[in-house]
């Protein structure tokens, strides 16, 4: 559906007047249904790479096709037609304060009659979930609504592609999940392919089912959501793992010299990562039964992402040093990385 090759956009500083590589030399391909994200800290290029799919920023080099249309050689009036077929949301709304819901919703309506504008803007404040607000203005709309609203209209013109800029930094985590799991439900009733733009490695870790990281204008890592959070291989992309998880904690416990993390004569401390997609087995109570050692949890962070389950459990080993390797080198069969974080066995 999308095909971006060596997209290429430079700005010029305001400061030294020196060309700022806003995206340098992007290459990536999204599926036709995908949900793919676009990960970075700010000023990644993230958000310029995405206004350069519909080519609201026309790139100054490098190949954009939609659907095998290679957008940068279309016309003026073929480039408006195609962008009909491309929504675009934003952090910020952009609703229009003077019009009322069902106004902003029928904007992008040209060359139909009232009775069809009408038919079709209800369809799609019903298809979102806030047809009862037709006759507010936006100033009365909570963020959640005003963002449902947002949806609605970049679907008037039954696109095949939404582009989601940042389009939860702005709500609260409740409604955050409300709008993410509306976008899933568009994803399968319309065949849309979306791709999501933010700074929220858990926007990404609930919707999406691919992902690449950008910094510095480029793609630093890229694949399936779950190798991604499972075993990420830039120091950007740990880094942004790592904000996401609960077992970073262990680094401010071990710092504030913790009772929970002091080690005993003997003891080992280490983090247990989980980086397969079937991981399902009773994985501690198995080996402390089998190996005959202590296993004590002191921090777990695991979920389901891309429906498989991720993340993983820092503990302390207690016992026979010999008994102790025998369940590493066990949890090393099982897929299982072990990162020593103490050792007190020496």
């Amino acid at each position: 559906m999308i095909e971006l090759e060596h997209i290429v956009k430079n700005f010029n500083s305001d400061k030294n007047h020196k060309a700022v590589h806003a995206v340098n030399d992007v290459s990536l391909t999204i599926n036709d249904g995908d949900i793919y994200g676009i990960i970075g800290f700010s000023g990644a290029g993230k958000s310029t790479l995405v206004r350069c799919i519909n080519l609201l920023e026309r790139p100054d080099s490098g190949s954009v096709k939609i659907d095998g249309v290679e957008m940068t050689k279309l016309k003026p009036k073929e480039l408006y037609k195609a962008r009909t077929k491309i929504g675009m949301i934003f952090q910020q709304f952009n609703l229009m304060p003077s019009r009322t819901v069902f106004q902003n919703v029928a904007y992008p309506l040209k060359g139909m009659t009232k009775e069809q504008i009408q038919k079709r803007v209800r369809e799609l404040l019903n298809l979102v979930e806030i047809s009862d607000k037709e006759n507010s203005y936006p100033s009365e709309l909570s963020g959640g609504q005003k963002q449902r609203v947002a949806i609605a209209r970049a679907l008037a013109n039954d696109p095949t592609i939404l582009l989601c800029d940042e389009a939860t930094s702005a709500l609260d985590p409740q409604t955050t999940t409300s709008i993410l799991q509306l976008l899933k439900d568009l994803n399968k009733k319309l065949n849309l392919t979306i791709v999501v733009i933010t700074h929220e490695m858990e926007v990404v870790k609930n919707i999406c089912r691919k992902a690449a990281v950008m910094d510095a204008g480029k793609i630093i890592e890229s694949g399936d959501v779950f190798t991604i959070f499972s075993t990420p291989q830039h120091p950007v992309t740990k880094n942004f793992v790592r904000t996401t998880s609960n077992l970073s904690k262990i680094e401010t416990l071990i710092r504030d010299d913790s009772p929970m993390v002091k080690l005993k004569p003997g003891e080992l401390m280490a983090r247990l990562v989980y980086i397969h997609a079937d991981v399902s087995e009773p994985l501690i109570s198995y080996a402390s039964r089998a190996f005959d050692v202590e296993i004590n949890i002191i921090l777990a962070d695991v979920e389901i992402v891309a429906g498989s389950m991720v993340g993983g459990t820092v503990v302390i080993f207690n016992g026979d040093p010999e008994k102790i390797n025998r369940a590493i080198e066990y949890y090393h069969s099982k897929n299982i990385r072990v990162e020593v974080i103490q050792d007190a066995r020496a």
